[in-house]
């Protein structure tokens, strides 16, 4: 799969980890009212690692989605060079 994702534009990318993410959510809603349900939290714990590698491919192959994924290197990325909203076309 991670071959897959080497070959997806950035929408795509986004759009999976969206996917991604929705799933997760949802599951872990579940779990909220469900705690016992040991079926669903391994789902949870598949969802999250899914989600995760998701997110990790999207940030290698585009630009970071959060400030901690930021490169720490005394400049501020999204001011030099092509704005994340134009990475994504």
């Amino acid at each position: 799969m991670e071959n897959n994702r080497n070959t997806m534009t950035s929408a795509q990318l986004m759009r999976k980890l969206s996917e991604a993410m929705f799933y997760m959510t949802d599951l872990n809603l579940y779990l909220d009212t469900h705690p016992d349900d040991t079926k669903a939290l391994s789902m949870f714990e598949e969802a999250s690692c899914n989600a995760k590698a998701c997110f990790d491919a999207f940030e290698k192959r585009c630009y970071p989605l959060v400030a901690a994924s930021g490169d720490c290197d005394d400049s501020w990325e999204w001011l030099v060079g092509v704005w994340p909203s134009q990475k994504m076309a």
